[in-house]
């Protein structure tokens, strides 16, 4: 059976460009551009993996991350990102910043912009492929 992902980014383009990639991958793929839409979407449908921007109208990806987490530990998230992240947060050390111990709760984070391989990559780690 396919793996289902929904692309959450403000970005519309990026999501349909990695919406295309990842269909011709294999993957059933849904998108949403705000976290309204996207946390009613996880909240409605059974996707395996998510792949969330931290910055997004309406409800940030830290806060859908925080809140999924509490409630479906079996959804895989990965995290896109145009932000700097500590050398604490890359090395898995505990730091006080509040903003990046939510990170840690996801299972992968991919920085923008980003080599398209890397991601995928990450999202065949986590959906039990074998990555390339």
């Amino acid at each position: 059976m396919k793996k289902r992902i929904l692309v959450l980014d403000d970005d519309e383009e990026l999501c349909e460009e990695i919406a295309e990639i990842l269909i011709d991958e294999g993957y059933h793929v849904t998108t949403a551009f705000d976290g309204l839409t996207g946390k009613r979407l996880v909240e409605k449908y059974n996707y395996d993996i998510l792949i969330l921007d931290v910055k997004m109208p309406g409800l940030s990806g830290l806060d859908i991350l925080e809140g999924i987490k509490g409630q479906n530990k079996e959804l895989k998230v990965i995290i896109l990102t145009g932000r700097p992240l500590s050398k604490e947060l890359q090395e898995g050390i505990i730091c006080k910043d509040k903003e990046e111990n939510i990170l840690r709760l996801a299972e992968g984070i991919v920085s923008k912009p980003f080599d398209i391989e890397v991601l995928l990559n990450k999202i065949k780690e986590l959906s039990g492929k074998a990555p390339a």
